[in-house]
């Protein structure tokens, strides 16, 4: 469960603009190689990215009448908010920004794109009804790759994530657990615990 808000000042956004700086930010987040379709597919479901232009806002700095600026809030549940986690996010968020600009450069050498990554207690987070943790929502992302039965190929040198179906580097892989005498490593914490809840191993 992600929400993203943009709030931009210093340009005048109709709403294809608005709509096509949330589904930027949206592909940035939930397209790629790294995680097969069922799984991107399913996060999609979880994001929700929301374009807002202040009636107000006030900044300094040189360029503080001509520059637009973005302010970018991430909200997550806590257990997904680390640094391994923000030096993802960030440019992803920057580049996909930085795309709807003349200068697809400039969000790079001015500091006028800020990331913010708020990270919400356990249980301060709910769907279906019900306060729910990281774990739960990382469960309700995979279901669909996980019931799919769908195993792709990975890459040499890496494993493929059970829960979510990422390849993962053996080399930096941060997250591992034996099982059956089977070694498997995890893209996240989260990963790594639905893995374990699911098979005993808590």
């Amino acid at each position: 469960m992600m929400t993203v808000e943009v709030f931009v000042t210093g340009r005048t956004l109709t709403v294809d603009t608005e709509r096509d700086l949330a589904d930027r930010i949206l592909r940035a987040l939930t397209f790629g190689e790294s995680a097969p379709e069922s799984t991107l597919d399913s996060a999609r479901e979880f994001i929700h990215v929301l374009v807002v232009q202040p009636r107000t806002w006030v900044t300094g700095g040189p360029a503080a009448d001509t520059a637009p600026r973005y302010l970018v809030r991430v909200t997550v549940p806590g257990s997904w908010s680390n640094r391994e986690f923000a030096d993802a996010i960030v440019p992803m968020i920057t580049e996909a920004v930085a795309g709807t600009e003349p200068d697809a450069t400039r969000l790079r050498r001015e500091p006028h794109c800020v990331v913010q990554i708020v990270g919400l207690r356990e249980h301060c987070v709910g769907t279906l009804g019900h306060a729910t943790t990281g774990t739960e929502i990382t469960r309700l992302m995979t279901r669909r790759f996980r019931d799919s039965g769908e195993r792709p190929e990975a890459p040499e040198g890496s494993t493929i994530d059970p829960v979510c179906g990422m390849a993962v580097e053996w080399a930096t892989a941060r997250y591992t657990l034996a099982h059956d005498g089977v070694d498997h490593a995890f893209c996240a914490p989260g990963c790594r615990k639905v893995y374990a809840e699911d098979h005993g191993l808590t």
